[in-house]
């Protein structure tokens, strides 16, 4: 096998794949993309008249942002711990329309890993033991809403409350 011929020839091939691979061309093809239909589309685009006439103020909510500018009061910072006896506080009442910052804090020794439900609003989250978790929400109708702990089969409630309500007498 160490023949000067096999070495040759080897060595050959070995010149041949070089040159054939050196001098393959490669073709790539890219996708291209024409825009010119559309330009016509964006230069034609008309806002309804009663979104142009609305006042600056309302400007935010032209493309969906209103929720996000609503308001700019600073959040109240809420805790909520998760003990081994249930959420302390176990039931809170909130102004409808404020802003809330909820901190949740598992200082349950029996399950350090649980988890945080506020289905109402869209707040999921794991807690560990000794580590915060934070959201911020923003109530925008009355009503009793639940949050739950699946691991240790605890809840609490969420109260919403406006300011408009007229007491129960009349």
């Amino acid at each position: 096998m160490n023949s000067p011929n096999f070495k040759t020839a080897k060595t050959f091939i070995r010149i041949g794949l070089f040159i054939l691979f050196s001098t393959a061309h490669v073709q790539v093809r890219a996708w291209d993309v024409d825009f010119s239909r559309r330009t016509k589309d964006l230069k034609t685009l008309r806002l309804p008249a009663s979104i142009v006439d609305q006042p600056q103020e309302k400007e935010a909510s032209l493309f969906g942002l209103g929720p996000v500018f609503e308001s700019l009061d600073p959040a109240q910072e809420i805790v909520i711990l998760n003990t081994d006896s249930g959420f302390v506080p176990s039931t809170l009442k909130l102004r409808r329309g404020q802003n809330y910052q909820i901190h949740i804090v598992n200082v349950n020794e029996k399950e350090k890993n649980t988890s945080f439900i506020l289905d109402a609003f869209s707040e999921h989250h794991a807690t560990y033991f000794g580590q915060k978790k934070s959201f911020t929400i923003s109530p925008k109708q009355d009503g009793i809403f639940s949050f739950v702990c699946p691991e240790t089969a605890k809840q609490g409630r969420l109260v919403i409350f406006s300011d408009d309500r007229k007491p129960a007498s009349q």
